[in-house]
Order: C-alpha cells, then structure tokens, then sequence
C-alpha cells in the first residue's frame, strides 16, 4: 500500500513539475508530451468505425512510453482501460487545443478517458481519489498511424 502510494504522489509531482516547465517560452503548449502534432490526418469515418483502433494504440502507449514519461512502475499501470474515447472538437476543455495546436488538430484528435484501477484504492489514506485514478489521452491520426500526443 505504501509504494502505491509512493507511485501516486510521484505520478502527480511529476505531472505538475511537467506542466509548469512546459510554460516557458518556446515550449510546447501544457498538456502535450512534445507539442502539437505534424501532419494529421483527417478521423477515418464515425468515432465508432475507429475506437477501437486508437483504444488499442492508447493502451499500447501507456504500456510502452508512459511509464518513462511519468517514471513511475508500470507495475501501477497494470489493467488500464479505455473508459470512453469522445472527438476533441465535442469534448468541453479542448479550446485550449483548437488556441495552441490549430483547428486541423483540434478537428482531427480525439480524447480517450484512461482508468488505472490500482490507482483507484477506496482505502486510500487520504480518502477515496477518483480523479487520480484516471488520465484523458489526446490522440490523432499522422502519417506514422495513431499518435499519443497529450494528456489532459
């Protein structure tokens, strides 16, 4: 239980020292992991025809890459899901996409809401934290296939 929550405060403190570099000059936009992507490609059809794609793309992501960028065990990680995927352009905090990455962006990405279950403890000893038991991945469609480009 303690290295939980050890990973926990490590994930969040490393998430905030994230944001508050990428706010300097220069930098890319709060949120994404290299800046806004290049070359997006239009969404291949309705939401549904892709879900799953881009889920299995995302998963893969926080598998592989996310673990590093956040350094904490992927052992904490273990039995992420897909809870909803939305388009960017219907999703209510995208205005900030549609500002810093353009509209080609913001109308070709879309938003996957990530659940980490073992992140979700309701014996937590500072008490049940549904907010730090799921991130808001952003993805796009790029001339390399699915990209994870931010979180939110």
């Amino acid at each position: 239980m303690r290295v939980l929550i050890v990973g926990l405060v490590l994930l969040t403190a490393v998430a905030a020292s994230s944001a508050s570099t990428q706010a300097i000059a220069g930098s890319p936009p709060v949120g994404t992991f290299s800046g806004c992507p290049r070359d997006t490609r239009p969404l291949p059809g309705p939401l549904r025809t892709f879900e799953r794609p881009v889920g299995v793309a995302v998963l893969q992501f926080v598998r592989t890459s996310f673990p590093k960028i956040v350094q904490t065990p992927p052992s904490q990680l273990v039995g992420a899901r897909i809870r909803f995927v939305i388009l960017v352009r219907n999703w209510l905090p995208s205005g900030w996409i549609k500002r810093e990455c353009g509209v080609p962006v913001w109308r070709n990405s879309v938003a996957l809401d990530v659940y980490f279950p073992r992140l979700d403890r309701p014996h937590n000893p500072v008490g049940h934290c549904n907010a730090c038991a799921h991130l808001t991945f952003l993805a796009a469609r790029t001339s390399g296939g699915w990209t994870v480009w931010g979180r939110y």
